[in-house]
């Protein structure tokens, strides 16, 4: 290995990749830079997952550290990594699939005093956060900067939801119909507001066959969100299905407020695109 050229290496790497995208793809996905907000079910897959597409630069920004009750759902969670610092772990697993893979990642919260100085410098974002101001946050942010971003949203049981947004086109909060365009998410009322929309998806989603018990505990503050490593696979599969086509110049599926619909217990439309009738989600519903 020490004595192969990244340009070799890279070659050998991506050369079954070739024919689904072309040469000239290939290397503008290794041109490439994405920023990863959040690496845990959904964003830790989203990291490999670039990582063996290609992409020649990945950041990612999580404060967390792994526990035992990530090992469900992150692939990146294991008896060895709990303890230890998100960013930190997936940095050292991307570089062992491509040494020569640029990054740079950070173990902070992102917050509206940080998010630009760790947007900048970037071609596209995917946002794979669980709480709803930090994804608000990150969304305006590419949008201000002129950076397409990837949103993603999965609910209980087998529920997902995943949508483009590009510098142009609607903004997230529009699509989703969260009334608090214009205003500061350190607002606490804004905050707040923002934050009982994930109250709502609880008990929402027991309509949509989620035990009641639980979204009842969640509301309460007993328990956290439900999660399986299906539903979060089929998030950062989607989602990084989205980057690349846009990475590449080609038509994603799924351009705001389009979205990708995940329901694996319809049985006749498990995985559909659609547009809302509205014009727009409801936050509270996906």
């Amino acid at each position: 290995m020490n004595n192969i050229s990244s340009d070799h290496f890279y070659s050998e790497m991506t050369k079954k990749n070739i024919g689904v995208y072309t040469l000239e793809q290939q290397a503008r996905l290794r041109q490439s830079k994405v920023i990863i907000f959040g690496l845990g079910g959904v964003g830790g897959l989203e990291a490999i997952l670039c990582a063996r597409t290609g992409i020649g630069h990945i950041s990612g920004v999580d404060p967390d550290i792994f526990e035992i009750s990530n090992i469900n759902r992150q692939m990146l969670a294991t008896t060895k990594t709990v303890d230890h610092y998100k960013s930190e772990m997936t940095e050292a697993h991307l570089k062992e699939i491509n040494p020569h893979l640029t990054t740079h990642f950070h173990s902070v919260r992102v917050d509206e005093s940080n998010v630009l100085e760790l947007m900048t410098g970037h071609d596209l974002v995917l946002e794979a956060l669980d709480d709803m101001p930090s994804r608000v946050i990150v969304h305006r942010a590419a949008k201000s900067l002129g950076l397409p971003s990837i949103s993603m949203s999965g609910s209980p049981p087998h529920r997902g939801f995943v949508s483009t947004f590009l510098p142009e086109g609607i903004a997230y909060e529009d699509a989703l119909n969260i009334p608090v365009k214009g205003k500061s998410i350190t607002d606490p009322a804004v905050s707040n507001f923002i934050q009982d929309l994930k109250k709502k998806r609880a008990l929402y989603s027991v309509t949509r066959g989620a035990p009641k018990e639980w979204a009842q505990d969640f509301c309460a503050g007993k328990a956290g969100w439900i999660i399986t490593p299906i539903r979060a696979s089929l998030l950062a599969s989607f989602s990084c299905h989205e980057a690349i086509q846009v990475l590449i110049e080609q038509p994603p599926l799924a351009i705001a407020p389009k979205a990708i619909i995940i329901d694996l217990d319809d049985m006749q439309h498990p995985v559909s695109v659609k547009t809302p009738e509205n014009g727009y989600w409801e936050a509270s519903e996906i």
